[in-house]
């Protein structure tokens, strides 16, 4: 049988490891970037923190946080700015997590209750 990669010893190839982050990576669907106007939210110190609470919700389940949140860098006309990819999982978290003073996210809170009491 041929194999389009040959593995002796998996100690000195990363062809596996580099798999299983490819199919991370295509989890993470979503910027962060994006939630801040959907969520209607005016201040980004106060979205920060709803990641970081979205953050400490995965590791107090033991969840990886590589699965659901990549650090990354992105590029708008001469400015860099850090931005996350975010899994389905971790932008709801953030969405729940974010300021209540948001009509939006009231909103998306409220439909979770409901949605649990019915």
């Amino acid at each position: 049988m041929n194999a389009i990669v040959k593995i002796d010893n998996l100690h000195n190839h990363n062809y596996l490891k580099a798999f299983v982050n490819a199919m991370v990576d295509n989890e993470l669907r979503h910027y962060a970037s994006d939630l801040f106007p959907e969520l209607e939210m005016k201040n980004e110190s106060l979205f920060n923190k709803s990641i970081l609470r979205a953050q400490t919700v995965c590791t107090t389940l033991n969840l990886p946080l590589h699965r659901h949140f990549k650090k990354i860098y992105r590029t708008s006309g001469k400015h860099t700015y850090c931005d996350y990819k975010l899994s389905n999982t971790a932008y709801l978290l953030v969405s729940i997590n974010g300021d209540v003073e948001s009509k939006k996210v009231a909103q998306i809170q409220m439909q979770l209750i409901k949605k649990l009491l019915a």
